[in-house]
């Protein structure tokens, strides 16, 4: 049964934009060496072993598993594939390590501040013929046979409660969806981009509540995401 949209869970992505601070490119080389190096540090060299260069910007890397951390003077961006360093059961950890470490470490440390936006992706291959099959089948119809190769992009606006009932705030989340089939194989890949957007900037990143931005994310997994799936697509079916 296709019970936990986590358990086909293969990669994550987790981003936070703020207004592009051109005083943080003076400052890549000491958030490094604070993330690398600081005191009992979760995202240490055993994680991120490799340090590149690029333009206006320092990324963290693990060439093996192909996990990163970007960081330049408008992103900080984690990127995570599950299954070699980090498993499924790791996600919970890995995100609380982010708050501590990166959002009320290193970015209030360093006065990264007008935060846009924050985000997290979550990928799934889910390998199920029954959901692949259905998937075309639903999707395309019937007036166009033999295509088995499918790339569907939409997206989703939500209202944030907040915004219905403090004046002068607008923020809102936002739902990214892609999803692929590819001919040759009977399996779907689901990414689900999270977004909360904040208007007006947040000023601090004290001000951001991470935790209930994790649980929105989650709660849309289980109960819009999952429930579209199996609504929609494995009506019927015993998967």
């Amino acid at each position: 049964m296709l019970d936990r949209l986590d358990d086909y869970l293969i990669g994550i992505v987790i981003g936070i934009r703020f207004r592009p601070n051109f005083s943080i490119e003076d400052q890549l080389g000491r958030i490094v060496d604070d993330i690398l190096y600081g005191k009992d540090q979760f995202f240490g060299p055993k994680v991120f072993p490799v340090v590149q260069t690029g333009l206006n910007e320092k990324v963290l890397a693990n060439e093996d598993t192909g996990d990163s951390l970007h960081i330049s003077n408008s992103n900080i961006v984690l990127q995570l594939q599950l299954g070699t360093t980090f498993k499924v059961n790791d996600v919970g950890s890995v995100l609380e390590a982010f708050e501590k470490q990166i959002i009320k470490g290193t970015m209030n440390k360093h006065g990264i501040r007008d935060v846009a936006r924050i985000g997290l992706v979550k990928r799934h291959v889910m390998e199920l013929k029954d959901l692949a099959d259905s998937f075309v089948d639903k999707t395309i119809g019937k007036t166009l046979e033999g295509v088995n190769d499918i790339n569907l992009r939409f997206s989703k606006k939500l209202p944030v409660p907040m915004s219905l009932v403090k004046e002068a705030v607008n923020d809102y989340f936002n739902a990214i969806f892609n999803i692929i089939k590819k001919a040759d194989r009977d399996e779907i890949f689901i990414s689900v981009d999270f977004q909360q957007h904040f208007n007006p900037v947040l000023s601090t990143v004290q001000e951001m509540n991470f935790k209930n931005f994790i649980s929105e994310a989650d709660s849309f997994s289980t109960k819009r995401c999952l429930p579209w799936l199996k609504q929609n697509y494995l009506e019927g079916q015993t998967v």
